[in-house]
């Protein structure tokens, strides 16, 4: 709370002003109807505040910009969703967070009453949370890219699932070639580097065709403003927000942010102006226009020619993909490492399914050793402990009477991930839980990767649950087809007993220290003829 006492800087001269005596000046009920509507919107405010939940970690009295709660917070953030879950089981709670007072939900009723609330909005909190109105954080503006990213993922990718497995696969195989060599010797690689590379190979492959996909300028560009992003917008959130607009001129790593965005939108448009003219020019002689299969060529025709920045949707799309499919990438690596018998089982799998359906849709769907392997992998160590973030639009009121007031940001814990109740031994990691799951009658819709529920938020839920989940989730087993069987993978000496993943306010994260030993192995399939 703030100090009482004025600031030695702060200008009081307004008070020997002629405010307070035209004020006193006025007849009586003028100043009556004053100290009314001051007490009624003092009783509002009360009122609204009593309604709110409990506060877990309130800033101290002198921490007027909540630096040290901040700090705190990114410290202590399992340790305050513990509170929640212990004290105040199926109650809300609200914590003072990096990116301001969050009331954070149960995975409860109350979940399943937000996930469609229509005045609660994904994109507005995500524009706040990542600074999307700032220079070179436009790829998160809800105005800007998001709704281009919506209508391609819904109405273009998801569609052509069917048709993209063979390119994916093929990009797999020279992206390895390329990342990790042909070496039978033992060789040490970083896990998270390697996986956010290999994503972006892939993913590029659908979203920019063969004209970008092996562009190492363009890789290179989307990886690296992926990464550094993150690390900006983490450090803006420490600052006070009115501050923000001032600061991220001077700090180093926006810079780069806005550098990244700047080299992106200089690549991204040379291609755009060449198809426009191509499709121009077959036009005039009579030819059949070009309409290249990719995620340029759906933004194109989602745009109805209504003006949008390429490269902020193109960059959009790749964080989408690489930051969350790539943290996934790396933290199933850093299981397998250690359960070479779990490696084993899923090359069983894939050579039996692969050798019967080929390099298809379905075949990845029947990779379900695999499938299972990736949602116990997300179930213990998510991206993030809490999801479904949201900003009211307008004034929520829940069933339970929590009022959730305009302009307030509130979240989902997701701690049923590791109830006892709900998940055997829920810490332990069991590689074929889910497997399994699908033989129980009741479960067996739950058991899927790509499958929502307040059991399993790692894709989010409702109306806002992740759209590219299906396409991640293809990716994500075309990955791992290609890695385990060309690929010897092993611990290095100095591999801890723990998951390699720190955990940095409400994000769990993965070390990026961390390093694992692979080396070329005879595949037991040519997944290039399949």
């Amino acid at each position: 709370m703030a100090s009482v006492y004025p600031s030695p800087v702060t200008d009081w001269s307004w008070i020997d002003s002629d405010v307070i005596p035209h004020l006193l000046s006025q007849p009586p009920p003028y100043i009556v109807t004053t100290l009314a509507a001051a007490l009624i919107v003092y009783s509002a405010w009360h009122i609204r505040l009593r309604k709110l939940p409990p506060i877990l970690n309130a800033p101290g009295r002198f921490d007027v910009s909540n630096s040290l709660a901040k700090l705190d917070f990114l410290k202590r953030a399992a340790d305050l969703l513990k509170t929640a879950t212990e004290q105040f089981t199926e109650k809300p709670v609200r914590i003072a967070t990096d990116t301001g007072n969050l009331i954070v939900l149960p995975p409860n009723y109350l979940a399943q009453e937000i996930r469609n609330e229509p005045n609660l909005s994904f994109f507005k909190s995500s524009e706040e949370d990542f600074h999307g109105k700032l220079p070179g954080f436009e790829p998160f503006n809800a105005e800007k890219a998001a709704g281009m990213l919506l209508k391609v993922t819904r109405n273009q990718l998801t569609k052509y699932l069917i048709k993209v497995t063979k390119p994916v696969s093929l990009e797999a195989s020279f992206a390895l070639h390329n990342l990790l060599g042909d070496s039978s010797e033992w060789k040490e690689i970083n896990t998270m580097h390697t996986s956010v590379r290999y994503v972006s190979s892939l993913s590029s492959r659908i979203f920019l065709g063969d004209e970008l996909c092996r562009n190492k300028v363009w890789l290179e560009t989307t990886s690296q403003y992926t990464v550094n992003a993150m690390h900006a917008v983490k450090k803006l959130r420490l600052y006070p927000k009115f501050s923000r607009r001032f600061v991220h001129w001077f700090l180093p790593e926006c810079r780069v942010v806005r550098r990244l965005l700047n080299e992106a939108r200089v690549i991204i448009q040379e291609v755009i102006d060449r198809r426009r003219a191509e499709k121009i020019a077959a036009a005039k002689e009579g030819r059949p226009i070009p309409r290249p299969n990719d995620a340029i060529e759906w933004a194109e025709e989602e745009s109805r020619n209504d003006p949008y920045d390429p490269a902020v949707y193109q960059i959009g799309l790749s964080m989408a993909a690489i930051h969350t499919t790539s943290d996934l990438l790396a933290k199933t690596l850093q299981q397998l490492v250690r359960r070479p018998e779990l490696i084993d089982e899923l090359r069983g799998e894939m050579i039996e399914v692969l050798q019967r359906e080929g390099m298809t849709k379905t075949a990845l769907f029947n990779l379900k050793l695999m499938d299972s392997v990736l949602k116990e992998t997300q179930r213990v160590t998510p991206l993030k402990m809490t999801t479904m973030h949201r900003i009211a639009l307008a004034d929520v009121t829940l069933s339970d009477g929590t009022v959730i007031p305009k302009g307030t940001k509130c979240a989902v814990r997701s701690t049923k991930r590791l109830d006892a109740s709900v998940y055997a031994e829920p810490e332990t990691f069991d590689g074929a839980r889910f497997l399994r799951m699908r033989d129980v009658p009741e479960q067996a819709n739950r058991a899927h990767l790509v499958t929502t529920g307040t059991e399993a938020l790692g894709f989010g839920h409702g109306l806002h649950a992740c759209p590219g989940r299906f396409f991640a989730a293809n990716e994500l087993k075309i990955a791992l087809v290609h890695l385990l069987l060309k690929y010897d993978l092993r611990p290095t000496d100095d591999f801890g007993a723990e998951a390699g993943v720190i955990e940095l306010g409400f994000d769990l994260r993965v070390d990026p220290a961390t390093r694992i030993l692979v080396r070329r192995r005879e595949a037991e399939l040519d997944l290039e003829a399949l």
